[in-house]
This record gives C-alpha cells, structure tokens and sequence, in this order.
C-alpha cells in the first residue's frame, strides 16, 4: 500500500515502542523507525511523477463534517523536498545520541518519534484544516523533548516559545475558519487547489494574511519574531536542536509556500514592506552571528539570516522564487543540521561552548576538520555545493523584482562567509589549545553522519537541474489548476 498515511503512521507506532522499549532498545527502535521511514519515502519517491499526477498517495478521513474540517494527505511537488529532509534529518538525529554514555530514555526516543510523525503529517497535508492540526500539534513533543532534557535555563526558554508560537496559532485557526466558512458549502475542502481556485473579497485578504504571516513569521522565525530562537537553541540537548534547526524552522517557510498564492495581490501591494523586514532579518542575524562567542547562539542567528532570506524569496511569487526557496529549505536544512552536529562533536569532547575555548584542532583530528570544512562551504553559499543552487535562485528572484532588495540580501553571502570562516580559522588552526589535547577520534556512527551530509551536500550540488525542477510545477499548480 503506497500512501502518505503509512509515512506517518511508521513512526508513530515505532515512537509508542520507544516508550515502552527501556533504555537499552528505545535507541535502537528509533533508528529502526527512521530509518525505516527514509527508505519507505524513496519508494514512494521513486514511483513519483509530477507530469502525470501531480498530487499523489493520497489519503483522506473526513474529520467533523459539520465543519468541513477533514484530514487530508498526500505528495506533491511542493512538499517533496522538505519530506525527503524530514527523513534524513531525524535519522541522522537519532544516530548522533547513539554515542558512548548515552544515557537516554525511552521517553525521550519516543517523542522524537512523535514529532518525525507530525513533522510528515504537516508537510503532506492537503488543505489548511489539516495543515493546522499538525503545526500546532508539532509543539508538544518538541515542549517535552526541551522541557525535560534540555539545559539549566530550558523552562523559561520553552515557555517563551510555546507562548509565542500558540499565539501565532490561534491567528491562524481565525484566519482559517473564517475563510473556509466563505467558501462555496458544495466544496469538500480536500485539496490545496480548491483553496487556490477561490478568492476573498481583497479587503478579508489584508487582515488574513496579516493573521497567517504573524504565524509563519514566529515559527521560521523572521524579525522581529525572532526573540525565541537563540534562547531555545543554546537549551535545547543538540540531537534535538539538529531536528528545531533543520526542520521545524522550516515549517514557517513551508507555510508562506502553501498561502502566500491564496493572498497573491495582498503579497504584491505589501511586498516592499514585508521583504524589509526580511532583509533587516538578514543583515542584523549576520551581524549578531559575527559578534558571538557561543558557538549554539552563533549558529542560531547564522539561520536567522537565512531563514529571512528564503522568506524573502518566496515573497516574489515568482517560478524562480519558488524553486529557489524550496531548494533552499533543503540545502539549509542539511547545512545547519551539519553545523550542529559539528558543534556536538566539539562540546561533547571538551564541555566547552565557545569560539574562543578551541584551537589547532586540524592538527589533531584533520577528517574532523575536511568534513566541517566541507558543511561550512554548503553553509556559505559556495559553488558546486548545494547551498549556492538555492541563494542564487533566490537573489535572482530578488534582484528581478526589486534591485535594490536583492542586493542587500546577496549581502548574506559575504557576511555568513565572515563569520562562519572566522569560527572555523579560530577552532581547526594554530597552536592546539589545552581544551582539545585529549580531543577523541571520531567514531564510526560520528563518520557516518557526516559522509552522509557530505555526499548529499555535494552531489545536490553537482547534480541539482531534476531537484530544483520541482518548484516549477509547484508555481504552476499554484498559479493555475492543472487538467488532472
């Protein structure tokens, strides 16, 4: 049975053994979950074709019918990319806990099950209803995951993010209750293209993409939403924050994907203003970035600025824009969760957080050094790796419609480049420091981890033309209903 219904329900059941697996097996569990999951995605992958079905493996449940609200799952173009990084990602997090002196729970495996689980329900829903239920519903697990085995300071941290994230929820649950109960009663509200196909009298539009940007602006975060991010991610245990970094940051992009063709005027009449506070976002998280010394805060505002960035693109509602941003949120994903992992290697080995704490680490360990070496290039943006494809294809974008906004969004490319290789100069060369003289080797799951990163980083961006074609079905079945 080939369905988006058994992609979610592979890691729920899985996550429901983790909690009853003890500590010896729930790790085992997960990766057998995760794992499971990624290659069960490639099949579904691999019997995928856009030209002739564009949305495909669907499953549908009418929920409350009184209310047309109805769960509705599937495929499709724009959703491909970010559910091929769900996979990865959440495999790769849960193999980077399975080091020496893991002392994990079950319960700790079991809600990281339960958030690859509503991370796949959100990114193949099918209408807004659905969409909705599994944004809100992605919190929970990731609450408990930093409530429970997060830092010192992890209860204010979590708490500022749940506020601000169910705020933003609740905008959104308004703003999609009103717009369905003005749709025509005949529609059964299973599919994005009955939502494209309708339009709002323009002056609902204002104050309902004012109610669905707040939202998606808070979870990406953009400025100035942003206030959440740096405290969450210096708290939250480093497996996990592979997972906030990479995808869940992800989930506001995705969701400025799905309905910024819903409001198409609306984006066009605000767009100067919207793309400021983006570009503000970029210029001031590389700035904030440059200026720190710990290493999780550095990482935090180095997304900031490109989260805004990928925002920006996507606020164009043009086919460069959308492929570029979809591609981005893929090569982002990859490229932070590397960025972490490096960071977890470094803490782990030394209990040391800060730029300044490492030195002459190359000299020690060089394949530690090539792999970070290699992530950070995908970070910065550099040709033939996949973070280049998805930058320029956004600039691009930018620069066509408004010159002057794309080019002070290409100013994230020379400050990430500053910033990134001055905390690679400081940490892999001159004299090794006292930290690092007993820095450990790294270990076979450790390798594995990053030739994965490695592999995918390069050969996405040697090979990207079929990756980023996607977009432009996606731009076209927004744009205008397809035939099938």
């Amino acid at each position: 049975m080939n369905s988006a219904g058994v992609l979610i329900l592979i890691p729920f059941i899985f996550s429901l053994l983790c909690f009853v697996a003890g500590k010896k097996w729930s790790s085992v569990v997960a990766l057998i979950s995760s794992v499971g999951s990624l290659f069960y995605y490639l099949l579904l992958l691999s019997s995928y074709n856009v030209k002739t079905n564009y949305v495909a493996f669907g499953f549908y449940y009418d929920w409350i019918p009184s209310i047309r609200a109805s769960l509705s799952f599937g495929m499709d173009a724009a959703n491909l990319l970010v559910l091929l990084l769900t996979q990865i990602v959440v495999c790769l997090a849960v193999l980077a806990t399975m080091v020496k002196g893991n002392t994990r729970t079950g319960a700790y495996y079991g809600l990281i099950g339960l958030t690859h689980t509503f991370l796949n329900a959100f990114f193949s829903s099918q209408n807004p209803m659905t969409f909705l239920i599994f944004f809100e519903a992605t919190l929970i697990p990731v609450y408990f995951l930093i409530l429970n085995f997060g830092g010192p300071k992890r209860k204010q941290a979590v708490f500022k993010f749940f506020i601000y994230t169910v705020f933003g929820g609740m905008l959104m649950l308004a703003a999609i209750l009103f717009y369905q109960s003005n749709m025509f009663p005949q529609l059964r509200l299973d599919s994005w293209a009955e939502f494209y196909q309708f339009k709002l009298s323009l002056k609902y539009q204002y104050w309902l993409f004012t109610a669905f940007f707040i939202a998606f602006a808070i979870k990406a975060p953009i400025f100035p939403f942003h206030t959440w991010q740096a405290d969450l991610y210096s708290q939250a245990d480093r497996p996990t924050l592979m997972i906030l970094a990479a995808l869940l940051s992800k989930m506001g992009i995705f969701g400025f994907v799905r309905f910024n063709f819903f409001f198409i005027q609306v984006v066009y009449d605000w767009f100067n203003y919207i793309t400021v506070l983006c570009v503000i976002g970029v210029v001031y998280g590389a700035i904030i970035a440059w200026r720190q010394k710990d290493i999780i805060r550095l990482i935090a505002y180095s997304s900031l600025s490109h989260i805004g960035l990928i925002a920006a693109g996507t606020m164009t509602l043009t086919n460069i824009g959308m492929q570029g941003a979809m591609f981005a949120m893929l090569a982002h994903g990859l490229a932070v969760a590397g960025l972490v992992f490096v960071a977890d290697v470094m803490i782990r080995r030394t209990n040391q957080h800060t730029v300044d704490s490492f030195s002459g680490i190359a000299r020690n360990n060089p394949r530690f050094a090539v792999y970070f070496f290699i992530i950070l290039l995908s970070a910065v943006g550099l040709p033939l790796t996949c973070g280049f494809i998805g930058e320029f294809y956004l600039i691009w974008a930018l620069v066509e419609f408004k010159f002057y906004i794309g080019l002070v969004a290409a100013l994230t490319l020379i400050f990430g480049a500053a910033y990134m290789l001055r905390w690679y100069q400081k940490t892999m060369f001159g004299i090794p420091s006292a930290n690092i003289l007993g820095f450990q080797k790294l270990s076979l799951s450790e390798d594995y981890i990053f030739l994965i990163l490695v592999i995918l980083i390069l050969t996405l961006g040697l090979f990207p033309a079929d990756w980023v074609g996607f977009g432009q079905f996606a731009y076209k079945y927004m744009n205008f209903i397809p035939d099938n």
